[in-house]
C-alpha cells in the first residue's frame, strides 16, 4: 500500500497589477513561480508538509525549485495526489513555468515533472465535485468548512513584513485581516527580492518567510481530510445554515 500527496504551488505575477488585472490561469507567461507547497500521507496515516520557496529571481532558481519538488516526490513512496483545482492552474504552471525556464542543461526538466504529475501518479481534483456540491466557484477554505474542517487563517497584520496591505489593496478588499490568495504576490515579489539581495537574515524577510509558510501549508494540509469527507454533498451545506 502507498501513501498519497497533496500539491498546491504559490505564483508572483510582476507584469500584472496584483488585484485589478485579469490574468489567463492557463498561460505560464503571467506568472512565476514563488513556492510550491506539498503533503505527504504515509500508508500508516502520518502526515507531514513542506514549503519549497524560491532562493533568488533567476530563471535558473525557479529550475532549481522544480528540481527540489520532484526530489521530493521521489524520496517517498505514492500513487496519487491532491489538488484543489490543479487540473486547470498548478499543474499547468508547473510545467509551463519549468518550459520557460528551461535552459540547456536541463532541458528535459519539464518533461520529467510532465510524466511524474500526469503519468506516474493518479491525480484528484477536488474542485469540481466541491463546485458540484456546494456551487460554482466555491474556494477551497469554504468547501472544507462545509464539512466541518476549520483552517486557521493567516492574519497578515500579525507579522512585522512591513506592508500595509490595506494602503495597496482596492477598496473591495480592505478589511480583510486575513492573506487572501490576490495578496500572495504582494509578499511573493518582496520575499523573492530579498533572498535575491541576500537579505534573508533581516527581519522583514524572516516575517515574510513565517507568513507564506503558513499559508502555503494550510493549503495542503487539510486537502487530505476534504478528500476523504467525499461524497460531497449538498446536505453539508444544509446542515450548517
Amino acid at each position: 500500500m502507498a501513501g498519497r500527496f497533496a500539491l498546491d504551488i504559490e505564483t508572483v505575477s510582476p507584469t500584472l497589477d496584483h488585484y485589478e488585472t485579469p490574468p489567463d490561469f492557463r498561460d505560464p507567461a503571467y506568472f512565476e513561480l514563488l513556492a510550491v507547497a506539498l503533503g505527504y500521507e504515509s500508508p500508516d496515516g502520518d502526515r507531514e508538509t513542506e514549503m519549497l520557496f524560491r532562493r533568488d529571481d533567476t530563471p535558473a532558481d525557479e529550475l532549481d525549485l522544480v528540481e527540489r519538488t520532484l526530489c521530493w516526490l521521489a524520496e517517498r513512496d505514492g500513487d496519487e495526489y491532491i489538488t484543489y483545482g490543479g487540473a486547470t492552474f498548478d499543474v499547468p504552471q508547473l510545467v509551463g513555468r519549468a518550459r520557460a525556464a528551461a535552459d540547456s542543461t536541463r532541458e528535459d526538466l519539464a518533461e520529467r515533472l510532465r510524466t511524474r504529475l500526469e503519468a506516474d501518479l493518479a491525480h484528484v481534483d477536488l474542485r469540481r465535485p466541491a463546485w458540484d456540491a456546494f456551487g460554482d466557484y466555491t474556494r477551497l477554505e469554504t468547501a472544507c468548512r462545509e464539512v466541518g474542517i476549520r483552517p486557521e487563517d493567516t492574519r497578515w497584520d500579525t507579522y512585522d513584513h512591513g506592508i500595509d496591505l490595506d494602503a495597496l489593496r482596492p477598496e473591495k478588499f480592505r478589511g480583510f485581516g486575513k492573506v487572501i490568495n490576490k495578496d500572495v504576490p504582494v509578499f511573493g515579489e518582496r520575499y523573492i527580492a530579498l533572498a535575491a539581495a541576500g537579505a534573508t537574515e533581516t527581519l522583514t524577510f524572516r516575517s515574510l518567510h513565517e507568513l507564506l509558510d503558513h499559508y502555503g501549508r494550510e493549503d495542503v494540509v487539510h486537502l487530505f481530510d476534504l478528500a476523504d469527507a467525499r461524497p460531497f454533498s449538498v446536505a453539508d451545506t444544509a446542515s450548517r445554515t
